[in-house]
């Protein structure tokens, strides 16, 4: 791998019909460190297959992968949820807070794929309309910390040794981009089933 793995990337939305392959990414392409800070508990292959089957795509969550030519090394979930505790302002039809979980490949840590990634989701949902991301960080996981820090990512307060982050829409978002978004449309509710990685997901 090179070391700047990111301009080799390419990145793109997942679909239901690529749940195996996000199986074997958490599976494979994750050690057991990486997928606690990932989920914050000890996952199994069973209950990594569980949170697998009940993700959403559409209807209020989108799933982004990351590819090294044709091997999946990152996964990101945006999730805007109506009425969850981090997002209480959402309401059907006017959601404007999501959370986000990320995971990137042990091999291609500090290669800048995460950064890319992250830079994809954020650029996804200013242009849906969204004014605000949140993520929830394990204290102890410093790369995703300084990460989002760099990436605009302030800390709002701490919990049980999760760290609450939040970015805010630029000011100087063109207004245009978000008017003409379709995901700004009402959407309906949204009940998630399982707490995603660095976000709540209820």
């Amino acid at each position: 791998m090179t070391t700047d793995a990111a301009s080799s990337i390419s990145i793109r939305t997942l679909a239901a019909g690529e749940r195996k392959a996000i199986e074997h990414f958490f599976l494979e392409e994750l050690d057991d460190i990486a997928l606690y800070w990932r989920f914050f508990r000890t996952m199994t292959p069973m209950t990594v297959h569980a949170y697998v089957a009940q993700m959403r795509f559409g209807n209020g969550c989108v799933v982004f992968g990351a590819f090294y030519g044709e091997r999946l090394v990152g996964v990101a979930e945006l999730s805007a949820v109506p009425g969850s505790e981090m997002c209480a302002e959402n309401r059907p039809g006017a959601l404007s807070c999501a959370e986000l979980g990320i995971a990137v490949s042990n091999q291609l840590r500090h290669k800048g794929v995460g950064r890319a990634l992250l830079d994809y989701l954020l650029m996804h949902g200013w242009r849906r309309g969204l004014k605000r991301i949140q993520l929830s960080s394990l204290r102890d996981n410093r790369p995703m910390l300084g990460l989002a820090e760099q990436l605009g990512f302030r800390a709002l307060r701490e919990e049980s040794g999760e760290v609450i982050m939040q970015a805010l829409r630029p000011a100087d978002w063109p207004q245009e981009m978000v008017r003409q978004s379709p995901a700004a449309a009402p959407e309906p509710a949204l009940n998630c089933t399982a707490k995603t990685s660095n976000a709540r997901c209820r």
